[in-house]
């Protein structure tokens, strides 16, 4: 039976990055429980992203929605797991800073 690492995630996401990056998205990785080694079966995917003005100009109001729920949906489809996306251009540093030192990017 295939088992989903975390080395695996991070080989994916890397290869979509420099899409990602043209569109504004300057960050992208892996936290929770499979950045920690510690997924079991009913554990998802958990991604982090960091977007910047130019994807939100690109990607007005609920345009940036639509994209952030293609993009999770895609990764959805890869690996055949349910995926959750966190964009931290909106978080309030202290939040932002817990999250980002507990992930791995790419």
């Amino acid at each position: 039976m295939f088992k989903l690492t975390k080395e695996i995630i991070l080989e994916y996401l890397s290869s979509i990055k420099e899409e990602l990056n043209q569109d504004g998205i300057v960050e992208i990785g892996l936290f929770g429980s499979y950045a920690k080694d510690k997924a079991d079966l009913a554990s998802d995917i958990d991604i982090v992203i960091c977007s910047s003005e130019s994807f939100l100009k690109k990607f007005r109001g609920f345009e940036s929605v639509i994209y952030l729920d293609d993009l999770r949906q895609k990764i959805m489809k890869h690996f055949k797991i349910q995926v959750d996306i966190c964009d931290t251009f909106s978080m309030n540093e202290e939040r932002k800073k817990n999250l980002l030192e507990n992930a791995i990017y790419v």
